[in-house]
């Protein structure tokens, strides 16, 4: 896989590109081994190499989805019991927002991301506003600290990536809560004054 890093890198943008674009659906390799040598080799143009990876990504994200489509829920309903599948349907259904959110942040490849949210079916452009959202804040949050504080920005990746990685699973579980227990409260309330 170092070779074709490698590889990648001598094609620049270009290979950034085909990085971006195939992790989201068939590649092993993430865009963030390419995209922080370009940035720091040419910071000037970090941003524009974070917004590049964010689009192509996403596009790729969109044939992983059809990926998914196509072939997924079938070839998943071959090893999963229909009743368990309805249940599994139903969770993902309720929180796809969050999990496509999380996951096309996190360093898990976003190709069993894309792939699965088209195998559930998820609604595509719900899927492709998020996927972006969270390609963006991935992508483009990199380019933009390289952008403004070039190689100590490395030094900010590597030391504070899973304090980061906790504090946004922290931040994401507690409004999950939050959110949880106000629409309880809202049933709660609708059922109360149909008893009366």
């Amino acid at each position: 896989m170092d070779t074709l890093v490698e590889i990648l890198l001598e094609w620049g943008l270009t290979g950034l590109l085909i990085a971006a674009f195939t992790e989201s659906f068939i590649s092993p390799v993430l865009p963030d081994l390419l995209l922080i040598p370009l940035a720091i080799a040419n910071p000037q143009n970090a941003i524009f190499y974070g917004l590049a990876a964010t689009l192509v990504s996403v596009g790729g994200g969109l044939i992983g989805y059809l990926i998914g489509l196509k072939i997924g829920l079938p070839a998943a309903r071959k090893y999963i019991p229909a009743k368990m599948m309805d249940k599994i349907h139903l969770t993902v259904k309720k929180n796809a927002l969050w999990a496509i959110f999380l996951a096309s942040l996190s360093p898990i490849p976003y190709k069993f991301v894309s792939i699965t949210a088209g195998a559930l079916r998820i609604n595509m452009p719900v899927f492709l506003c998020i996927s972006l959202l969270g390609r963006g804040k991935r992508f483009l949050l990199e380019g933009a600290l390289i952008y403004y504080f070039g190689p100590q920005a490395i030094e900010m990746f590597t030391q504070h990536s899973d304090d980061l990685l906790i504090i946004s699973l922290i931040v994401i579980a507690v409004a999950s809560v939050i959110a949880y227990v106000i629409k309880r409260c809202k049933k709660a309330q609708e059922i109360a004054p149909d008893k009366l």
